[in-house]
């Protein structure tokens, strides 16, 4: 959702509910912004949210809290996570725009001066889909900076690189060599990867040591029920995964 599409939605939605309606069933009460009960007592975004439920099912949207500048309240959306070109649209307490993050042509945490530890959703329409127990063959490598895709292949032959994400945190994963680690995943989105011990079979093609330096530089993923993204670095790179089957 664009900045314009932003105001535009929050303005539709403000004169649309001139009368409050029914508050949906939205889980724990939120304290932020000055309010102990945020979801309820904050007119714009209790009426945002009555818009994303109308949505449920069709659009997945998520709402989730910060804390920039040193300690300011903030709110984090969007109601598409999962579109090419999702950015998260960062407003204040009386819901005015201060910014896009990540997107194509969103910045990131620090621009913004977000603290990371303070993000955390307290609204998604998402239904989170399995990451742990399948096994993720990867797929291509892409950079939204310079718009490129790569997809490992040697002599014209695509090459198979996979990773199995354990329910106890650990990984396991091979190609030319088998490789084992550790990985956390909190908030269903920011992920760590410490790539531990692992055979030592020389991979010419040099793509094996290009999937390691990322997975171990990984800082998010997303997933989806049949692919994820492990963003590495920033949220400018990323390497897909598909469901193998």
């Amino acid at each position: 959702m664009s900045l314009s599409l932003c105001a535009a939605g929050l303005s539709l939605v403000l004169a649309a509910c001139s009368k409050r309606e029914a508050a949906v069933p939205i889980g724990e009460k939120v304290c932020h912004c000055g309010s102990d009960d945020a979801l309820q007592d904050i007119q714009w975004l209790h009426d945002l949210i009555l818009l994303f439920e109308t949505q449920r099912g069709t659009r997945d949207a998520e709402v989730l809290v910060c804390k920039y500048d040193g300690g300011k309240d903030g709110f984090l959306f969007t109601d598409c996570m999962f579109c090419p070109d999702r950015g998260l649209s960062f407003v204040d307490c009386q819901g005015r725009p201060l910014g896009l993050l990540f997107g194509i042509a969103g910045l990131g945490f620090d621009y913004y001066n977000i603290d990371p530890a303070s993000v955390r959703t307290i609204y998604t329409t998402y239904v989170k889909p399995t990451l742990a127990g399948k096994k993720w063959k990867l797929s291509s490598f892409v950079d939204r900076r310079t718009q490129t895709t790569e997809t490992p292949t040697y002599n014209g032959r695509e090459l198979s690189y996979w990773i199995v994400f354990n329910e106890d945190g650990t990984l396991t994963g091979g190609g030319v060599n088998h490789l084992y680690g550790r990985y956390t995943f909190t908030d269903n989105k920011y992920m760590t990867i410490t790539i531990g011990t692992m055979t030592e079979v020389y991979d010419g093609t040099g793509w094996e040591d290009r999937m390691l330096d990322a997975l171990n530089a990984a800082v998010r993923c997303d997933v989806g029920s049949n692919t994820i993204r492990i963003y590495y670095h920033d949220t400018a790179t990323y390497m897909e995964f598909v469901a193998a089957d």
